[in-house]
C-alpha cells in the first residue's frame, strides 16, 4: 500500500516544487497540496492521511500550531517540518516530528525522509512491541535485535523515563538526575539537545510512539512496550511466582542487578530496594 501524504505551504512555487519532486516516487501518493493549514484540517476530517509535510512560517496558524491541531485528529500521522528557519527545532521535536528538513527542499534529502518513512511504516506494521531490557545492562530490543545508539545521554535519558514507569516528568527532574553538577541553563540546554537526538533515533527505528511529550512532561508510554522490570513487579504484585521455574528466574535478574551494567547512578536505590524484595520472595518461597 502506498503512503498517503500531502504538504502545506502558502507559497505555491514550493508546493508546485514538491509536486514535482514526489511524482516520480512510486511508494507514495500525493494526496492534497494545500496553502493554508484550514484546507488541510477539512481534508483530515474527511481523508486519511500517513504523513504531512509542514511549514512552519505561515500567516494564521503557523506550522507548529498546526501539527498539534493534526495530532488531535489523528495521533499516528507523521509530521515533516520544512522550513527556512532553524530555530524551531528543538520545538519540532518535542511535538514528536518524524523529521526536520531545511529549505530549499533537495530531492536528495526529501529521499532520506521518504526512506525513513518508508522504514517506519514497514517497522510498524511486521514488528511486535520493543522489548526493554532493565536488568543487567539497559537495552531496547526491536525484533530481537538490540538497538544502537549514537548518543549516550539519550540513551540514558530513555532508561531514566523507563525507570519512572510512566510517570510524566519536566525537562528539571530529567536533567536533575541526568546532569546533576550542570547548572540551570547548562541543564537545560543539553536535555534539549539530547531529547531532539532522543526523538529522532526512536523514530528512525519506527518507535515514536512509545515517548509521549504534553504540556512540557515526558513520560514512556507502558502499555506500548514489553519490558523485565514491569513484568517482574505485575509477578509479584499478582502472586505469581510459585514454580521452581519463576525462582530460578528471579535468582538470575538478581545476580545481573538492575541496569548494573549501565552504571547510572539515579538507579542505585532502587536496585537496592529490587534486591531487598526479590530476597525476600525467595525467601518466602523456599519456607
Amino acid at each position: 500500500m502506498k503512503l498517503r501524504v500531502a504538504a502545506v505551504d502558502d507559497e505555491v512555487h514550493v508546493l508546485e516544487r514538491f509536486q514535482r519532486m514526489v511524482s516520480g516516487i512510486k511508494e507514495l501518493n500525493l494526496c492534497g497540496l494545500f496553502e493554508t493549514g484550514e484546507q488541510l484540517l477539512g481534508y483530515l476530517k474527511e481523508n486519511p492521511l500517513d504523513a504531512v509535510f509542514l511549514d512552519i512560517e505561515m500567516p494564521g496558524v503557523n506550522g507548529l500550531q498546526l501539527s498539534e491541531q493534526i495530532q488531535n485528529l489523528n495521533e499516528t500521522i507523521d509530521i515533516i517540518f520544512v522550513t527556512a528557519f532553524n530555530q524551531y527545532a528543538v520545538e519540532a521535536f518535542e511535538l514528536q516530528a518524524m523529521d526536520y528538513i531545511m529549505k530549499p527542499l533537495t530531492e536528495e534529502r526529501l529521499g532520506k525522509t521518504i526512506r525513513r518513512l518508508l522504514k517506519a511504516d514497514r517497522t510498524a506494521t511486521r514488528s511486535k512491541k520493543p522489548f526493554i531490557q532493565c536488568f543487567g545492562g539497559f537495552e531496547v530490543f526491536l525484533n530481537g535485535k538490540a538497538m544502537t545508539w549514537k548518543n549516550s545521554k539519550a540513551k540514558e535519558v530513555l532508561a531514566f523515563l523507563v525507570h519512572k514507569n510512566g510517570v510524566p516528568l519536566d525537562w528539571a527532574k530529567i536533567a536533575d538526575a541526568i546532569w546533576p553538577d550542570f547548572n540551570s541553563e547548562k541543564a537545560q540546554t543539553n536535555f534539549h539537545a539530547t531529547t531532539y537526538l532522543l526523538r529522532k533515533r526512536l523514530a528512525e527505528a519506527g518507535l515514536s510512539q512509545i515517548l509521549e511529550s504534553a504540556r512540557g512532561n515526558y513520560r514512556i508510554v507502558t502499555n506500548k512496550v514489553d519490558c523485565d522490570i514491569y513484568q517482574l513487579e505485575e509477578m509479584i504484585r499478582e502472586n505469581q511466582i510459585k514454580r521452581k521455574e519463576d525462582l530460578h528466574h528471579l535468582e538470575q535478574l538478581m545476580q545481573k542487578g538492575y541496569m548494573e551494567a549501565s552504571g547510572y547512578d539515579w538507579a542505585y536505590p532502587r536496585a537496592a530496594e529490587l534486591d531487598a524484595l526479590c530476597r525476600s520472595v525467595i525467601t518466602r518461597l523456599k519456607k
